[in-house]
């Protein structure tokens, strides 16, 4: 690695002075490194993760009062640390010496970590690649036979298509039986009704490989291509299942239980994906290992104020209480070492660091003989989370591809849900119960096509919320309609007017909503939407 700046946190502002005072003196024998030396604010805590944040990976040192202050520096997270106290140009060039080699030390710990991690990541993604074999082997099994159906079914219609053509370009009258022999050809072509149940079917299948392709691309993706995005791990649980189910229930009866009031969080997608598999594969492996007249994998999630449990459990051989603890070590596993069961042992204690990373954890509990449960906790508090942002889809709406998105911001919850069922059969439609909630969606990335919003909303209403998109997402600030239950009141009718933006009057009927979200879309709707 190399160093250019070593940056340095002085406990006070005496403590800086006598830094720069020994660096000047350091100076002079001629070194190539820099020093930025900075006044730690707040706790000591605080000072060296907000140097952490905004120092881009450089050595980070700290200079204290007090040995326990300086070790609390380096349990915070400083590269090291010493105490200002007899600090002269040795004691301090040696001091610059650690920091950049235990910097060196840190980072190349961090780089190795990261490979290793996306090692078994790759290594995981080997053990599914029967299941995923078999879920596009069937969709394209279906391909296969529509494409054979609508081939033989076409053929006859392109030949009477074909003999039309002749007769029209001899510009002659055609015969009585001319026409009869036109419409047997016809007949011998597969009915209508058939031909297009069959392309339904293929573009059932079709939707079915782009979604294994999709999740296929979540989980491989490298970790600096993350990004913090919402999660409703419900669906996240379905999208690792779509790859990983088939080796569960070759093996064993899956169950799922979801609680229905799991929050929406922001959180690394991709990294969640692969702690799931590697759980729920596990499972699938200690499932295969014992012989039980019927085994089952469960997963279930319970959420509470403050923390969402994903559990997951298996009916395997168990784990003996003397190891227990130790499967979350690196390099351990129980798995057979030959044929596909056979492990890397970084599974577990990766995935422990990715939810210890996020502030959650993984936990293990087992009676050895009776099966395994695996826990992943993922903290509600510490995340920004949203209670209600979540994209609205169900097995029976339309697919999402191709469709606009509306965010709908209304705090009243039977208005947000009855919107949204007027809404979902049109448009993808995401939810925020206010103003705050809204920005946090907007600010992890999503990027609806227009916002419907209402007025009166407590902490952040929809002046205020528009003001931020003015200042951050200019382009989506034009595609916003107002909604309030007193819309004839002047300090709305202000509002609207002085920003050229929409204001309807609640209760608003569905076609009515649907038209004034599609004038939004084409740009053609303007304040006598009202």
């Amino acid at each position: 690695m190399s160093v250019g700046v070593l940056r340095l946190l002085a406990a006070d502002e005496q403590i800086a002075l006598l830094v720069r005072q020994v660096d000047a003196l350091r100076a002079g024998t001629g070194t190539t490194v820099d020093v930025d030396v900075a006044v730690s604010t707040g706790s000591v805590n605080d000072a060296v993760a907000l140097g952490r944040r905004t120092g881009a990976g450089e050595p980070l040192g700290f200079v204290a009062h007090t040995e326990s202050a300086a070790f609390e520096a380096i349990a915070a997270g400083a590269d090291e640390a010493c105490i200002a106290d007899g600090l002269d140009l040795p004691r301090f060039i040696a001091f610059l010496d650690r920091l950049e080699l235990r910097a060196r030390n840190r980072r190349e710990t961090e780089n190795r970590q990261a490979s290793a991690a996306h090692a078994e990541k790759l290594a995981a993604l080997g053990t599914v690649v029967a299941g995923v074999a078999h879920e596009i082997n069937n969709p394209l099994g279906v391909i296969v036979l529509v494409n054979d159906l609508i081939r033989s079914g076409l053929e006859p219609l392109i030949a009477a298509q074909e003999e039309i053509f002749r007769l029209a370009r001899r510009r002659t009258g055609v015969a009585p039986d001319e026409i009869v022999r036109l419409a047997d050809m016809a007949q011998t072509g597969g009915a209508p009704s058939e031909l297009r149940t069959a392309l339904d079917d293929a573009d059932a299948a079709l939707r079915i490989i782009t979604d294994v392709v999709k999740d296929l691309r979540i989980f491989a993706r490298s970790e600096n291509e993350e990004k913090v995005e919402p999660v409703y791990l419900p669906d996240l649980l379905d999208n690792v299942l779509r790859i990983v189910g088939p080796q569960i229930t070759a093996v064993a009866a899956l169950e799922r239980d979801y609680a229905t009031d799991i929050p929406v969080l922001l959180l690394p997608r991709s990294r969640l994906t692969q702690v799931f598999t590697n759980l729920l594969v596990n499972a699938a492996h200690a499932a295969a290992d014992v012989v039980r007249p019927m085994h089952r994998v469960r997963i279930s999630i319970r959420g509470d104020a403050e923390t969402v449990a994903i559990s997951v459990s298996d009916t395997g051989p168990g784990i003996p209480a003397d190891i227990i603890e130790r499967i979350f070590d690196p390099f351990f596993t129980t798995k057979r070492a030959e044929g596909a069961a056979g492990g890397t042992g970084l599974g577990l204690s990766i995935s422990r660091s990715i939810l210890r990373g996020l502030g959650g954890d993984l936990i293990a509990e087992s009676v050895h003989g009776a099966g395994a449960t695996f826990i992943a906790m993922v903290p509600v508090e510490g995340h920004r989370f949203v209670r209600n942002a979540r994209a609205e889809v169900s097995e029976s709406s339309p697919p999402s591809s191709g469709r606009s998105s509306v965010l709908v911001v209304e705090d009243e919850e039977g208005l947000l849900r009855a919107m949204a069922n007027a809404l979902r059969r049109r448009f993808r439609v995401l939810l925020a119960a206010d103003g705050q909630e809204a920005i946090d969606l907007l600010a992890s990335g999503s990027e609806p096509d227009a916002i419907l919003c209402d007025m009166g909303m407590p902490l952040i209403d929809g002046p205020r919320l528009y003001e931020w998109l003015l200042h951050n997402r200019p382009r989506l600030a034009r595609r916003v309609a107002f909604m309030s239950a007193n819309a004839s009141s002047e300090s709305a009718i202000a509002f609207a007017k002085r920003e050229g933006r929409p204001l309807v009057e609640k209760p608003i009927s569905r076609d009515k909503l649907i038209a004034l979200v599609d004038g939004m879309l084409s740009g053609t709707i303007h304040l006598s939407a009202r």
